[in-house]
């Protein structure tokens, strides 16, 4: 398994691995163009030449990210590529000079697991849209 930064090339893939967890809610939708024109944001795992993994790290303020669009091809759960893209989003996160990184989820053990509390997050407050206000917000500092 090899995590690195995603190109532009990789965006049909990530949309793909987004796509499988839109139905349930568990994701928002991604355009691919989207996902191609922020790839320098995103990471990915590769597994046999394939991408099986992404995350998206976004900047909400000069000192506050979300981690969104976490998946993992569901053939490959259970290796440690969440917590391999968690940890590696938190890098990611330090490098560029964030003070907290925050995700929007319903899992709240998941991201417990790495030291992300529930926390009020007030930039959030206005942007929240329908499909997340029912999810809680779990930050960290870094």
């Amino acid at each position: 398994m090899h995590v690195r930064k995603a190109t532009p090339q990789d965006a049909a893939a990530i949309k793909a691995l987004i796509d499988r967890y839109v139905p349930s809610g568990t994701l928002l939708p991604r355009t691919e163009e989207f996902i191609a024109t922020r790839a320098h944001e995103f990471l990915v795992v590769e597994h046999e030449r394939r991408v099986v993994g992404c995350v998206h790290l976004d900047e909400y303020a000069p000192s506050l990210a979300e981690l969104r669009s976490l998946a993992v091809d569901p053939d490959v759960q259970g290796l440690g590529l969440g917590r391999t893209l968690v940890e590696g989003t938190e890098d990611f996160a330090r490098r560029r000079g964030y003070a907290t990184l925050f995700a929007v989820s319903n899992d709240e053990a998941f991201f417990r697991r790495f030291g992300f509390l529930p926390r009020h997050i007030p930039e959030l407050d206005r942007e929240r849209s329908e499909v997340s206000r029912y999810k809680g917000v779990f930050a960290k500092d870094l």
